[in-house]
């Protein structure tokens, strides 16, 4: 989308809002941060990158601070471009938003100063999964100077009430966060198989996150398991990356999970399913012998256990049929 595209969009989409003038001045900052946060995603070369290749892709970003129209058309940025990006378009809503000033090559997020000097942090980059869940925003914070008045009314409960005159979320009861909640109760006591069987088979779970890409897909669905089944993470349920690519170019699968007890039960992340699919051992095993990878990362916990679980079972079945013929 090009940028006058998007500040047309954008402009046409707003509500109207109420308040005083520095409350309507946060809810545009806050609208623009909820929107862009829909229309962008962090960008996999980096996040799996060795430290060469995330050198070179900051230094790229960097070198396109002032082509906000080339930002504008990328759907897949890093914290650089996303914060240029906001800073430009903000200013189109008369909000003045500045670059924070980070050590060289290191994390950098939007400043938004209200005209009454209020000031606050809208890391942008860091709570893209949650926008694009509707769970909880964690790094759209208040750090000072405001008025009196604002400052005493602004907290989580005024930020919920800021994003449903947004659209955000029609209540408080809509937030992913709740259907989370409801998820680690139904599991609690269960067995390492049951438990994650309900976690990752329910369909609420899955419901509004269909335009997530890759890394939003990982950084959410490994924080929600290790929220719901802290006790078995890393223990008897595992989560790593795997990875196949597609004719164009494109991952089709992201996530693997599992849990282990008398036997192994996988899952994998199907981008097009846009949820976890029970898969048995045969199939992973085909999946693999067409392209299929496990860990992005190198020595992602869980990838080498299902490997050897693999290649045993795939053993046994070949001992099996030997004896049959």
């Amino acid at each position: 989308m090009k940028r006058k595209e998007m500040i047309d969009k954008l402009k046409q989409d707003m509500p109207n809002f109420y308040g005083n003038d520095e409350e309507n001045e946060i809810k545009r900052a806050l609208y623009l941060y909820v929107e862009l946060g829909k229309m962008k995603s962090f960008d996999e070369n980096y996040y799996f990158g060795n430290s060469q290749t995330r050198r070179r892709i900051y230094d790229l970003a960097e070198k396109l601070e002032n082509n906000i129209e080339e930002i504008a058309r990328k759907r897949k940025i890093i914290c650089v471009s996303l914060t240029h990006l906001y800073c430009n378009i903000a200013r189109e809503f008369g909000i003045y938003a500045v670059a924070s000033s980070p050590e060289e090559g290191g994390h950098i997020n939007p400043i938004v100063r209200t005209k009454n000097r209020g000031t606050f942090v809208a890391d942008l980059q860091l709570d893209l999964e949650n926008i694009q869940t509707k769970s909880r925003l964690q790094h759209f914070e208040y750090k000072g100077n405001l008025s009196k008045e604002s400052k005493e009314r602004f907290d989580k409960d005024t930020i919920t009430q800021m994003l449903i005159e947004i659209g955000y979320i029609k209540d408080e009861r809509e937030y992913k966060d709740e259907e989370v909640k409801k998820l680690k109760e139904k599991a609690k006591e269960k067995n390492p198989h049951e438990a994650l069987k309900i976690v990752l088979e329910d369909e609420g779970l899955y419901r509004g996150n269909e335009d997530m890409e890759s890394i939003e897909i990982d950084k959410f669905y490994r924080g929600m398991l290790k929220g719901v089944l802290p006790h078995f993470m890393g223990k008897k349920v595992f989560v790593f990356n795997c990875y196949r690519e597609n004719e164009e170019k494109q991952r089709d699968y992201t996530l693997c999970a599992f849990s282990e007890e008398d036997g192994i039960r996988p899952y994998i992340f199907s981008k097009r399913d846009r949820r976890f699919l029970k898969v048995d051992i045969p199939k992973l095993k085909e999946l693999q012998e067409s392209g299929l990878k496990f860990g992005a990362r190198q020595k992602e916990n869980g990838a080498k256990k299902l490997q050897k679980y693999i290649n045993q079972q795939t053993q046994k079945e070949k001992e099996r049929i030997d004896l049959n013929k």
